[in-house]
């Protein structure tokens, strides 16, 4: 008896944090899981072998996702057999240094919110073309809670360019419903990961006591949100900004 095909999902920014546990998530949902990395080899191949051995399936695809020529070719690694059906665009596109207006500079602002876009625009376009062809699938953006005003200073750049996202994503999801396709954001707030294991201790229990839950989000948190909008459950939802932050948003304490 053959076995069954399993649906192909890409994940950028797949091999650290949130990109991880949505690829894991993924896989144990039962997609074969393109695992996105732009330099980092060896944690990509390490959740491709953590999936391998819990029986799933996955490839390490490397690529910068702001490059229209590498973005297409993720694609097409993600989708060997013509067919797609899951992308997570979470990959952490350009740096970023909180900078307050009156000290940053327009090449800065601008590279921050193109990269954003740039990062998002042309996966979107081919992933979309394949998935109107199958009259089926699922794209979720990772975007932030910061677009929805400022949570402190310095994040204008950052929370314009995720406000951008927001707004990509909705429009995208009017044009790729009648194909059949879902689009969706997930916002998180603080998210306890490497990149922020520095931040002091004290800091990370305010933001805590900020939320309704009393705890920042793990790395899990985000990514089981990512995994409920890709699945059937959530069939009938598109166009959503989903937060990811424990009620800090509704809070607003």
């Amino acid at each position: 008896m053959a076995s069954p095909v399993r649906p192909n999902a890409l994940v950028t920014g797949g091999s650290r944090g949130i990109g991880a546990a949505t690829s894991l998530r993924l896989a144990a949902a039962g997609f074969r899981v393109a695992v996105n990395y732009h330099l980092n080899r060896a944690a990509a191949d390490d959740v491709v072998a953590k999936i391998e051995a819990d029986g799933g399936s996955a490839i390490a695809v490397q690529g910068d996702v702001r490059d229209a020529d590498q973005a297409a070719a993720l694609i097409e690694q993600a989708a060997p057999d013509g067919r797609l059906d899951a992308l997570v665009c979470n990959a952490a596109v350009g740096s970023f240094v909180p900078t307050p207006l009156g000290s940053l500079s327009w090449p800065d602002f601008h590279a921050k919110v193109a990269d954003e876009l740039a990062g998002v625009y042309t996966l979107s376009q081919r992933a979309l073309a394949l998935m109107a062809d199958q009259r089926h699938g699922s794209i979720v953006f990772v975007s932030s809670t910061v677009a929805d005003g400022p949570p402190a200073p310095g994040m204008a750049a950052h929370g314009t360019a995720k406000a951008a996202l927001n707004t990509f994503g909705q429009f995208l999801a009017c044009e790729a419903g009648p194909m059949g396709v879902r689009v969706n954001l997930v916002a998180p707030g603080f998210v306890h990961t490497e990149a922020s294991a520095d931040m002091p201790e004290a800091l990370q229990r305010r933001l805590a006591d900020r939320a309704p839950l009393r705890r920042v989000a793990e790395v899990d948190d985000v990514a089981r949100a990512i995994a409920m909008l890709i699945g059937d459950d959530a069939g009938f939802v598109t166009g959503a900004v989903l937060p990811v932050d424990g009620g800090s948003t509704v809070a607003r304490m």
